[in-house]
């Protein structure tokens, strides 16, 4: 029988051809993985950055008009002397120059801003931390603030200095 004429193909043939394939489908997949991994750690940190710069245009619009003595701080929501921190109940309260009443809370980990009778829930990402600070500066009081939001497993500390009207 002469071999060297037959059509088909031999069970060796086919092994190696199995092999060949499963090595390019696992490579293939171990591709993939790592694509999605890194485009959900993308949208994680891209998530982080819009909260973050969502807050902070929060906080430059809405606390850097606010008049000095009226700004009250609760020392159940932020104790800095022990620096124990608290994500429940009112965090701060403030009124702007034209009569309108801002409060800042945090219910759980969440951030609740209202501004009059109206609550703005400005964030998706969860608060770990949240503390504010008074201090007098060279003419005004001054607010530092400080910030730690969390989202899956990646976090973003946020910190500003506010100067608040005399």
């Amino acid at each position: 029988m002469n071999y060297h004429f037959s059509k088909g193909t031999t069970l060796v043939e086919l092994m190696i051809a199995t092999v060949i394939s499963s090595i390019v489908a696992i490579g293939f997949s171990s591709v993939l993985m790592f694509t999605r991994n890194m485009y959900n750690d993308t949208m994680v940190r891209s998530q982080l950055s819009q909260d973050a710069f969502v807050v902070d245009q929060y906080v430059r619009n809405n606390l850097t008009t606010q008049i000095s003595d009226s700004l009250q701080i609760f020392a159940s929501a932020s104790d800095e002397s022990s620096e124990i921190t608290s994500t429940t109940g009112i965090i701060m309260r403030s009124v702007r120059l034209d009569g309108t009443v801002d409060h800042l809370s945090a219910n759980g980990v969440n951030l609740e801003w209202k501004i009059d009778s109206l609550i703005h829930s400005p964030i998706d990402s969860d608060i770990t931390t949240i503390t504010f600070t008074e201090r007098t500066g060279y003419s005004k009081k001054m607010l530092d603030v400080t910030m730690v939001l969390e989202e899956e497993d990646d976090s973003i500390e946020l910190e500003w200095i506010v100067a608040i009207r005399n």
